[in-house]
């Protein structure tokens, strides 16, 4: 048993590292740290600490060789926690059992039920199936397999068949502020509804400028408008105009410290979760048509060959004349419509995005081209359709002139010297490209074991286009690399092969955004900016964070939606393609971007090739199946586990 395990000869470091602990089903787990790598925790050396407690740990400089067994990853240095700093309270479902019940967590990275005596169960009148908020004491040592451990129940979310109850259940688990507090919206309600006119002084005025907006149909906050012509000499002027959010919300006010506190905006398939109120989000700051608004402006002057040759950064207003949608403006891209100045307005702009993107290409940048979901939900949040959304010409114009312009800001202020937030995204390490190669390999495409820039892996994704790898090569090229993350001091982008990157076009949605439009305002008029050096690095970190956590609950909504909508469809066959191939099953990617998997345990006939990373069955001498990444196959919906958010397939 765990507590009987010898614990003689360790030495340890003084030294202490901190991080969240990332456990596994297995016992073990992993410290996660801001920089540097990831510890390996063996069982024994736990702490009692439960995935997502934020830990304190020792490196351990000598270890039983039993130790390595459980892990997976022999780069990573061995520790042992020693403090649990931090625990949040946590989600879970309640099942009755005998006069009281049992809690288990919604994380299934906790595979342990928690005790919940009688008297909890009868003061919140908890039935089976009701979602709740509980926590768990800290303690120094656990062995679920001996003790029953008590939970602590502080809240009941709601049955879970009451509509939206799923999706809240996710929010609450991520620790995600849901409702702002009293006083950052008696900030808000305060501001004013519009622009006043001595708000516009000091400023460029470009109300009499043809400016527009280009969003989703269902787009309320609007924080970016562009005006465009091409001049006399054959040069393209481009101007992008982003809402001024730092005019309304006030370094250190209520309404500051709430934003960064969120960090960015979450957008989940039934709901949005803003990072500022709907006041300043849908209203002052949202670029509407045919009123005033606040801007910071980029104006770049272009050439054909799409180098800015000149920009002006400063603060403006517009008026923006028209807010168009994506479809609205393909309709015309694609000779439809009949409204002969605009038409030509974004003929114009296509010739431009088609400059830009192949200029981004020769220089290396990564183009994935990896389908997304498009979920379409009811007034109660069910899921009424599932398709991959589509990338046209109009999403792209917007998106190449948003990097055009963020690439012109950071290399500006880099420039300048001052302090900023850059968008940092690194090279993928030697271990990753290895990885990445023993999976390419098999499928017949070379990875790169050494590269100085993002090209190499551009030619890779170039090769498979057409082929049935292309999204299973895709996605391993997308997992080998590093997370980009805000950092004060390195501007380079790999993926998009940029010298130079920031954030500077979605300040009401990102927290970064508004950091840069504060310093760019301060620069412009000569106010003094040394105080951002005090808390530009803890900005940095604290919006990497809070990115990665919006980017996992978006991720657990949308496979949440995905199983809901599938589990009408249990018993009936789809085609699709194997993406992923692995000892306990294959993958399959259906069509409409949902995928299950098939266990290794209903894949009779078939062996798996560990060498290959294939599924192997012989028929007779002659043929021979194989499941490996591309393949097509037809398969069978066996199971839609909402609550582990699993879909599970059989084989036709």
């Amino acid at each position: 048993m765990a507590k009987n395990i010898r614990r003689k000869h360790f030495r340890q470091r003084k030294a202490r590292y901190f991080g969240k602990f990332v456990g596994n089903a297995r016992g073990f787990g992993f410290v996660v740290r801001e920089y540097g790598v990831d510890i390996f925790i063996p069982p024994q050396f736990t702490f009692g600490a439960l995935h997502g407690d934020e830990v304190a740990c020792e490196i351990i400089t000598s270890y039983n060789n039993d130790i390595r067994e459980v892990e997976s990853d022999e780069g990573k240095e061995v520790g042992k926690i020693v403090e649990i700093t931090k625990r949040t309270p946590m989600v879970g479902v309640f099942r009755s059992k005998g006069k009281g019940g049992v809690v288990r967590p919604l994380e299934r990275k906790i595979p342990h039920a928690f005790v919940v005596p009688p008297k909890t169960v009868s003061r919140f009148g908890l039935v089976d199936g009701h979602r709740v908020i509980f926590s768990v004491k800290q303690y120094s040592f656990y062995d679920f397999d001996e003790m029953d451990i008590p939970c602590f129940i502080t809240e009941v979310i709601g049955h879970v068949n009451d509509p939206g109850v799923d999706v809240l259940s996710l929010l609450y688990q991520a620790d995600v502020p849901y409702e702002f507090e009293l006083e950052t919206m008696e900030e808000a309600i305060a501001l004013p509804v519009e622009v006043h006119e001595k708000d516009t002084k000091r400023r460029l005025d470009l109300r009499n400028e043809v400016t527009f907006t280009i969003d989703g149909d269902d787009t309320k906050d609007i924080d970016d408008a562009i005006s465009f012509h091409v001049n006399d000499q054959g040069n393209y002027i481009l101007g992008v105009h982003i809402a001024d959010v730092t005019h309304y919300v006030l370094e250190d006010s209520e309404l500051d410290k709430s934003a960064l506190e969120r960090g960015t905006s979450i957008y989940l398939a039934d709901r949005v979760i803003p990072m500022l109120p709907h006041k300043l989000s849908s209203g002052i700051c949202s670029l509407f048509p045919n009123v005033d608004r606040l801007t910071l402006s980029c104006i770049m002057t272009i050439d054909t060959k799409g180098h800015v040759i000149s920009y002006k950064i400063t603060p403006s207003v517009i008026r923006s004349k028209r807010k168009w949608t994506y479809k609205e403006v393909q309709i015309m891209l694609d000779g439809g419509g009949n409204d002969f100045y605009w038409a030509e307005v974004f003929l114009k702009m296509d010739s431009l995005r088609d400059i830009l993107w192949k200029k981004r290409m020769e220089r290396g940048a990564l183009d994935f081209n990896i389908p997304e979901s498009k979920i379409r939900v009811d007034d109660l949040g069910m899921p009424l359709s599932i398709e991959s959304y589509p990338r046209t010409k109009s999403t792209g114009i917007i998106e190449e002139f948003m990097i055009l312009c963020n690439e012109t800001i950071a290399e500006h202020f880099m420039k300048e010297q001052v302090p900023f937030v850059y968008r940092t995204h690194e090279f993928p390490t030697a271990e990753k490209l290895f990885a990445l190669n023993a999976i390419t390999q098999p499928l017949g495409f070379s990875a790169p074991q050494n590269i100085n820039s993002p090209m190499a892996l551009q030619r890779l994704l170039e090769k498979t286009i057409d082929t049935p790898s292309s999204y299973a090569v895709a996605m391993a090229v997308l997992h080998s690399l590093p997370q980009a993350k805000y950092t004060p001091n390195n501007p380079y982008h790999f993926g998009l092969a940029s010298e130079n990157y920031c954030h500077f076009t979605s300040p009401i949605r990102r927290y970064a955004d508004l950091q840069i439009h504060r310093i760019i305002k301060a620069v412009h008029y000569g106010n003094d900016i040394n105080h951002f050096k005090e808390y530009i690095s803890a900005v940095c970190v604290h919006c990497s964070r809070a990115e990665r956590i919006a980017e996992t609950l978006e991720r657990d909504v949308a496979q949440l939606k995905k199983v809901q909508y599938m589990a009408a469809y249990k018993g009936e066959n789809f085609a699709g393609i194997v993406s992923g191939v692995t000892s306990w099953g294959v993958y399959v990617l259906l069509e409409n971007t949902v995928d299950g998997l098939i266990p290794t345990a209903s894949l009779q006939g078939y062996i798996y090739d560990k060498e290959s990373g294939y599924y192997i069955m012989t028929h007779g001498k002659k043929q021979k199946k194989i499941l490996r990444n591309g393949t097509p196959v037809k398969v069978k919906l066996i199971h839609a586990d909402e609550e582990e958010r699993r879909i599970t397939f059989s084989l036709l």
